[in-house]
């Protein structure tokens, strides 16, 4: 009858307080890892400097897309935009006979 009890205790053990031992270790080692500094922190003002040249890159070539696309407004002359049109629509007008 000893034996029995024993072997229920131990199966009890093995089955139910390991694992549930072993989930709360697991689970308090994880969040450790995740708390770390190690664990992929970024210092906040290289982030920052990071950021502004990007801003101040894009920035630039707005300004250089904008003379460029004025650049070529004025060699193409103030009509430019107008002509086209003009021509695609006698063309889709126009029957042939």
């Amino acid at each position: 009858m000893i034996a029995v009890f024993a072997i229920l205790v131990l199966a009890a053990i093995l089955f139910g307080i390991v694992p549930a031992v072993a989930t709360v270790v697991a689970r308090n080692v994880v969040n450790n890892l995740d708390r770390s500094p190690a664990s992929g922190s970024i210092d906040q003002s290289i982030v920052e400097g990071r950021l502004s040249r990007i801003e101040e890159a894009i920035d630039a070539m707005a300004v250089q897309i904008e003379r460029l696309s004025d650049h070529q407004r004025a060699l193409l002359g103030p009509d430019s935009d107008a002509a086209p049109r003009d021509d695609v629509n006698r063309i889709r007008t126009e029957r042939p006979n």
